[in-house]
């Protein structure tokens, strides 16, 4: 579920050996728009998941990548995190964090921030 500021996901476990997860995750601006904070709360396999990561902000549009490395260190595999059915959800995301940047299409990114 897609808010401003705020997505929910999750995937509930239907079998012993299924991946599950309820998390939130919360973003806002930070540096006078030259990063986004995200911080990402809630359960990933039962397993009590509070963490936060920093994104310049022509790198701010990869957070999908850094949030999927969260759910596998945690066990989850990527299919589960990326489902198509919520894929409205995450281009709300981007959208809201392009406004929030004032971020237009073809903005250079700095070869730095790749590594």
């Amino acid at each position: 579920m897609f808010e401003p500021g705020h997505l929910h996901i999750n995937r509930m476990r239907l079998l012993p050996s299924d991946s599950g997860f309820s998390i939130d995750i919360h973003y806002t601006i930070a540096d006078q728009c030259r990063a986004v904070e995200f911080s990402v709360d809630g359960t990933i396999n039962d397993a009590e998941v509070h963490e936060h990561f920093s994104l310049p902000r022509d790198t701010a549009f990869n957070f999908a990548s850094n949030i999927d490395h969260i759910l596998r260190r945690h066990g989850v595999l990527t299919p589960e995190f990326m489902s198509l059915k919520a894929h409205h959800e995450y281009d709300a995301v981007f959208e809201d964090i392009r406004a929030r940047l004032h971020a237009w299409n073809g903005e250079p990114i700095d070869s730095s921030h790749l590594g």
